[in-house]
Parts: C-alpha cells; structure tokens; sequence
C-alpha cells in the first residue's frame, strides 16, 4: 500500500479465464489474484468481488490477452468501492455479450485497479 495523504492506495489485481465451464480467477504456481476475491458470471457482464474497504476509486482498467485479441474480443470496466463490472463486446457491437460465449482454453482477461482506503 502507498500513503496518499492519509489514504492508502490498495492493488487490485487478477487474471480471469473461462475454459468453458464458466470464469474463474486463475490462481496457480504462476498466478494469484491480489484484493480480487471472486467473480460471478452474469448473462451480460463479470462482476469482480474486492471488499477492502476501499473510499474512493483511483483507476481500474481490463485488458484482453493476446489469444482474445486476435479473436476481436473487447472488454471495459465500470469500477466500484466493493465490486466491479466487467463486460466483454465482440467485433463492432456495442451490446456486451454473454461473457459465458467468450471461452479460451488459454485466453486471459487482465484486471488492475487502485482503489484508496482509510490510512493505517
């Protein structure tokens, strides 16, 4: 955490996959989410569960892996105190799609956000 004033600025960070049984946080040898608790799949958006306490949003952003990117597959975040919204777009369409659609045995989607909390 880095003071801001008497704010800290907490990391939150994880890597999400859907391998066709639904998205998931990734956590293994090589990865492990950091703030981010869960994710829960609804028929248009990925909501982020990140319950730190967090007072104010600082920045978050969501970014598609080079497997996704190939496919055309979009994806923006709406970043929240306790939870976030994910939502994945395809080609040209503005309408967000079924995440549970967006499948990739090795695809990604990369989520960082700062979020600031009540100093120590």
């Amino acid at each position: 955490m880095v003071d801001t004033g008497g704010q800290a600025l907490r990391l939150l960070s994880c890597a999400l996959r859907n391998t066709g049984a639904g998205w998931g946080l990734i956590s293994d040898a090589g990865h492990q989410p950091t703030g981010v608790t869960g994710v829960i799949q609804h028929s248009d958006h990925l909501e982020l569960t990140h319950a730190v306490g967090a007072v104010k949003v600082s920045s978050m952003q969501i970014t598609v892996d080079e497997f996704f990117a190939a496919y055309g597959v979009r994806c923006g975040v709406s970043g929240g105190l306790a939870l976030s919204r994910v939502y994945l777009y395809t080609g040209s369409a503005i309408t967000p799609v079924n995440p549970a659609s967006v499948v990739g045995a090795s695809g990604n989607l990369w989520f960082t956000g700062y979020v600031q909390t009540k100093g120590a």
